[in-house]
């Protein structure tokens, strides 16, 4: 399986993001489908958004379900994402909570 991207997607992601990218990408890989990127730095986003400090990026639902897939998405990812069905698309972001 691949991993794609839209036409126009530009931009890098931080490090820990770009991490989190490829652990996703491999639970897809996993379940055989390709891994679809629509987003990261480019296009246009809501005030606060993390997109363009390369903070966020977005990807298709896959085309087969994966069963319980936004928690997998979670687990793959790792502690400090948000992950986020918005849609058309899913939103991963990294932004930890601080802890009182």
């Amino acid at each position: 399986m691949s991993v794609w991207l839209k036409i126009d997607v530009c931009g890098d992601l931080q490090p820990v993001v770009a991490k989190a990218r490829g652990r996703v990408a491999k639970l897809y890989e996993d379940n055989g489908e390709d891994f679809y990127i629509t987003s990261k730095r480019d296009g246009v986003h809501g005030i606060g958004s993390l997109h363009p400090e390369g903070l966020a990026f977005d990807f298709r639902y896959p085309k087969k379900e994966i069963e319980d897939l936004i928690s997998k998405i979670r687990s793959a990812a790792g502690p400090g994402f948000d992950v986020i069905a918005e849609g058309n698309h899913i939103h991963l972001e990294w932004d930890p909570k601080q802890v009182s």
